[in-house]
């Protein structure tokens, strides 16, 4: 076997899946008959008493399917055989003779987690790197291999469809806490405590759990009983139309094969999925949102410059020209990601109620429990402010986030300038100024360029890199990888007016004021636009940003 390793220990047999020539780990065609091999193996040799999945992987368990095999498929057919082909081997999994524990270290996503689900036993570590998802309908897809009925009865309907409907990560501590997983670890002892928790459910000490967790009153009331459980499926569908306006119908169908589960029992669950999987594969939808997936991972990829590409500077230190909502905004994502902001503003006033703000967006995440009390102490602390341009000499890259006034910018950019390195990146967070009349009054208009950042920064996962024709591509590297790093989606745009995401916004509000002089209403105009699926109308968007 090529993508797995396999070792024993005292009864336990320990598979590490590593595949060949690949960062992470996916199931393809090799490893879904590399496992068939192994669990013949492990039925008929009766000195294993246990199983532990592990992975050979730095960041992820198992990423999810293989999604270069979609493309191999030509009909509704070959795309369903895919998902049977998928269920078979996770039950043949499940119903192993000896107890399967799934050690789980980095990404477990899609077909990794539907694997995960199928083992008798889950721990995971407790790193940030650890997250289990199903994304799937963020493809245009559903959960194939088992997915929908698996996870309802392991953590509960609402929880469940909460994750496949929507496809949103889950953290290891959150899924500790509603039973994803049974325990969490520090990894360096995952593998010795995997190990003991398969030979303790071997010698039946150890008993899997067979019911959800934690759910509450309210959770056993609505899902224990077919009435509570049919409000649950309504709601969920009305959730549903209402954010995709029926344009997406993959959310759809994995709402109906999990009832389909409930009501009609696992083998009509199962067929449902398979065949929902098979018809959605094939449809516009999903061949649409898998090119986007194609191309966000290539752009992940893109360094921001053609030729010779120069290596990115460590940004060590950041400065924020102007505390308010936009400075405290990109000053709190920085610190999130360990890198220590110099927050600067007129008095100490707008500082303080700049770091206020980025407190407020730690507090979020410590309330949903993504950050602990002490990271989110030790993230504060790296935050830092001033009234002056004092600790500034030290900064690798600085962002401008005033008001859009070009002799404000100016103002700013020539007090800062003589305080910076000489190879300092100043970029200026704008939506409509040119950058290279920004840059006018630069004595190094070669390090000058903007970084266009979308509110609440927090939350937008688009970044705006704009070059001028001067500017240095070792300032435009940095600046992309810096982006990268923040977890923003980063596109290099050119100097030209509106950039790129307001050049297109004008054009529709344009469009949409045309009509209105054409004696459109306002209401016809956004009902049209939301119908065809944009989150809100033209008209909306305009209140909403002014």
């Amino acid at each position: 076997m090529q993508a797995l390793r396999l070792e024993h220990q005292d009864g336990i047999a320990i598979v590490t899946i590593d595949l060949p020539g690949e960062p992470v780990n996916k199931v393809t065609a090799t490893l879904r008959t590399e496992f068939a091999e192994l669990f013949g193996r492990i039925e008929s040799d009766t000195t294993v008493q246990g199983v532990v999945l592990m992975s050979g992987k730095p960041d992820t368990w198992i990423a999810g399917a293989d999604i270069d095999e979609f493309l191999s498929m030509h009909s509704v057919t070959d795309a369903e055989s895919l998902s049977r082909g998928g269920q078979a081997l996770l039950a043949r999994l499940e119903s192993l003779r000896v107890p399967v524990v799934a050690a789980i270290h980095g990404a477990c996503l899609g077909a990794g987690l539907e694997t995960a689900l199928a083992c008798h036993y889950r721990v995971a570590s407790d790193h940030p790197t650890t997250v289990l998802a199903l994304p799937e309908v963020q493809l245009g897809l559903i959960p194939g291999a088992g997915g929908t009925q698996r996870l309802p009865r392991l953590i509960g309907l609402q929880r469940a469809l909460d994750m496949i409907l929507t496809g949103r990560n889950i953290r290891a501590r959150k899924a500790q806490q509603m039973g994803l997983v049974d325990e969490l670890v520090h990894p360096a002892i995952l593998r010795e405590v995997a190990v003991d928790r398969a030979r303790h459910l071997a010698d039946f000490t150890l008993e899997p759990r067979h019911s959800p967790k934690g759910r509450g009153p309210t959770g056993l009331i609505l899902e224990d009983n077919p009435i509570g459980r049919s409000l649950v499926f309504k709601k969920a569908r009305e959730g549903v139309m209402a954010k995709t306006h029926g344009h997406y119908p993959a959310p759809l169908a994995a709402l109906a094969a999990v009832q389909a589960g409930y009501n009609g029992g696992g083998e009509l669950g199962y067929r449902l999925e398979s065949r929902s999987f098979g018809e959605l594969a094939m449809s516009d939808v999903a061949k649409e949102l898998i090119f986007l997936f194609f191309a966000t991972t290539a752009l992940k990829k893109d360094p921001g410059v053609t030729g010779e590409v120069p290596e990115a500077a460590e940004v060590e230190t950041l400065g924020v020209l102007g505390a308010g909502f936009m400075g405290a905004g990109i000053a709190s994502i920085a610190v999130q990601q360990g890198t220590p902001v110099r927050l600067k503003d007129t008095d100490l006033a707008r500082v303080g109620k700049g770091l206020a703000a980025v407190s407020e967006v730690l507090r979020e995440r410590l309330k949903k429990k993504q950050i602990t009390r002490l990271e989110y102490e030790d993230q504060m602390l790296l935050a830092g402010g001033t009234v002056d341009y004092s600790g500034f000499g030290r900064a690798t890259l600085v962002i401008e986030a005033v008001f859009e006034d070009l002799s404000l910018k100016h103002r700013v950019l020539r007090e800062v300038e003589p305080m910076l390195r000489d190879d300092a990146i100043y970029a200026s967070n704008t939506s409509t100024i040119p950058i290279s009349r920004i840059a006018e009054v630069a004595s190094r208009q070669n390090r000058v360029l903007g970084m266009h950042f979308f509110s609440p920064v927090h939350k937008m996962p688009l970044l705006e890199v704009i070059a001028t024709g001067d500017t240095d591509d070792d300032a435009i590297v940095t600046a992309v990888a810096f982006g990268k790093r923040l977890g923003k989606t980063v596109i290099v745009v050119n100097d030209a007016p509106g950039f790129y995401t307001t050049r297109i916004l004008s054009a529709y509000m344009n469009e949409a004021g045309r009509l209105l002089d054409e004696g459109a209403s306002i209401e016809a105009v956004d009902a049209a636009l939301t119908a065809f699926g944009f989150p809100v109308g033209p008209i909306t968007t305009k209140w909403a940003s002014t």
